[in-house]
């Protein structure tokens, strides 16, 4: 999990792993207005999650 300690490798899954969280919710609730609200917010806690497992590894 070495690659995880760069920064950009955590935005970009974390990016990925919000957007398919937000798919899930336009599309189980027809909800198209607040997808970037979504991205971002599901962004963030992704981002923050990946960080508190890298930290915590040692």
């Amino acid at each position: 999990m070495r690659y995880l300690k760069i920064t950009f490798v955590r935005i970009v899954l974390s990016f990925f792993a919000s957007n398919i969280a937000t798919e899930l919710i336009i599309a189980n609730t027809n909800r198209e207005s607040v997808s970037i609200i979504f991205t971002i917010i599901f962004m963030g806690l992704f981002y923050y999650g990946l960080t508190l497992y890298v930290n915590n590894r040692r």
